[in-house]
């Protein structure tokens, strides 16, 4: 049997997170029922279009309509000179699915690959199933999550280095490459010959951006080897549709997936492609309402950490609804989180099911009520934990 370690974050939330009253560790913005997006899209849900729909497997890459959507989000949120059709998407069943795709069809034993740390962990864990070489570029606080070029420039071997994967917006952290920055990454992986793939499941939700600062491009615009993971969980709220996506003008990556697809799911669920490209549509309305959530709840953050007086420091997020607090004089979060969990029932991602000891995850784009309760449990426990 193949070995494949086990996904270290979300083992936890499968331990903890139906047995806890308050869970802020959610990653998702607030979710939504139907009724909430037809008052929030300010259109009603095609109903009839769905009950009369025959159930069949459908478009095999996802219906002509989702995909000339998620092409038209993909074109008005870049600058770069590379334009997306419908043909360069391929519907998934989520980026947890598109990401798993993308391994299975471009990773092969000794494939050269190099994943940015911290990180969501498939992303660095499932390359090495197949096979291949996974070399971590380390992110650090103290140079706000990014990348170090010169770092990655080391690393990479030309002619042998398959794979650059980055994150952006980051999970955990919520940095984001800015378009200098990700030129240059480009630039690296060009030289190279090297796949860029960036999970960028958390954009467009660029809500904190500095005055004056443009939201960067999608990977896929600016090379043609760029690769392009998301989905309609976590920046547009309905991770329950399992509904995502892969991007990339490489025609050939397409068609790799495309026949290693054929052994797994095949399709996409005809009433997830329904939904999603009914809620896609209505993306600018649903997006400023959740863009509004991030911005109303980090103001929350921000008192909460300056109540903290230097217990917590942390990079404040500019996109993306996660969050990593650094807990000072705690070595081990895990420890930390259970007893969290046992004296205040609320949920917490220890930093170690990111490989970073000290730090805890927490989702600030709950519902606003949860958020401010579960900050006030933490402050209160803190305060306690570290006497």
């Amino acid at each position: 049997m193949v070995y494949q370690e086990d996904f270290g974050v979300e083992r936890w939330m499968d331990a903890y997170e139906t047995k806890v009253k308050l869970n802020i560790s959610e990653t998702c913005c607030a979710s939504l029922s139907i009724e909430q997006l037809e008052t929030i899209l300010d259109k009603p849900f095609p109903v009839q279009n769905l009950l009369s729909k025959r159930l069949v497997y459908g478009d095999i890459p996802g219906s002509l309509d989702v995909r000339n959507t998620i092409a038209e989000l993909y074109n008005e949120t870049s600058i770069g000179d590379i334009k997306i059709n419908a043909d360069d998407i391929l519907a998934t069943n989520g980026a947890i699915g598109a990401n798993f795709l993308l391994y299975y069809s471009l990773v092969g034993p000794g494939d050269h690959v190099i994943c940015v740390d911290p990180v969501y962990q498939q992303l660095k864990s499932v390359p090495a199933v197949f096979g291949g070489e996974v070399e971590l570029l380390k992110l650090r606080q103290e140079n706000d999550f990014l990348p170090d070029l010169d770092e990655l420039h080391k690393m990479v071997r030309p002619g042998k280095t398959k794979i650059i994967n980055i994150n952006s917006p980051h999970n955990p952290s919520g940095s984001v490459i800015s378009d200098p920055l990700l030129k240059k990454i480009v630039d690296i992986a060009r030289e190279a010959g090297a796949y860029l793939i960036c999970d960028e499941v958390y954009r467009p939700l660029f809500h904190s951006l500095p005055k004056g600062v443009e939201a960067p491009s999608s990977v896929v615009s600016l090379y043609e080897k760029g690769i392009s993971t998301g989905s309609t969980s976590k920046a547009f709220a309905l991770a329950g549709l399992r509904f995502g996506w892969i991007v990339t003008s490489d025609k050939s990556v397409i068609t790799e997936c495309m026949k290693r697809r054929d052994y797994s799911t095949i399709s996409v669920s005809m009433i997830d492609d329904i939904v999603a490209t009914w809620a896609l549509t209505g993306r600018h309305k649903l997006l400023e309402h959740n863009i509004q959530l991030c911005k109303t709840n980090l103001e929350i953050v921000d008192q909460f950490i300056k109540d903290c007086e230097g217990a917590v420091s942390w990079y404040r997020p500019q996109a993306g609804t996660t969050m990593f607090l650094k807990i000072h004089g705690v070595t081990n979060t895990e420890q930390f989180c259970k007893d969290f969990i046992s004296e205040y029932s609320t949920l917490l991602v220890p930093g170690e099911t990111f490989d970073s000891p000290g730090y805890v995850r927490i989702g600030f784009a709950n519902a606003t009520e949860d958020l401010k309760q579960g900050l006030d449990n933490l402050q209160k426990f803190i305060k306690t934990y570290r006497k």
